[in-house]
């Protein structure tokens, strides 16, 4: 038989989302299209959001944003075991 693995997800919801984006002064670049995938550059939309990860830039929040596609979201995985 098949094993189970457990996996930790960390979540956010919609609406929290949009505060924390208010909070790090990005809330308007995400809705003018001025938010690109770390990894593609692909501009992030509420629809095409595959990870979102927190940075401190100097005294500042900051979020990045990976899209949705596997390549980026893996390329994520990858910096975060760096």
């Amino acid at each position: 038989m098949f094993g189970k693995r457990k996996i930790e997800v960390n979540a956010i919801q919609d609406s929290d989302l949009e505060e924390a984006l208010k909070k790090t002064d990005q809330f308007e670049d995400l809705i003018e299209g001025n938010i690109k995938c770390r990894s593609c550059n692909t501009i992030i939309t509420e629809k095409n959001i595959g990870v979102i990860q927190p940075e401190s830039i100097g005294m500042k929040l900051k979020i990045t944003f990976y899209c949705e596609k596997i390549d980026c979201v893996d390329e994520f995985k990858r910096r975060l075991n760096e």
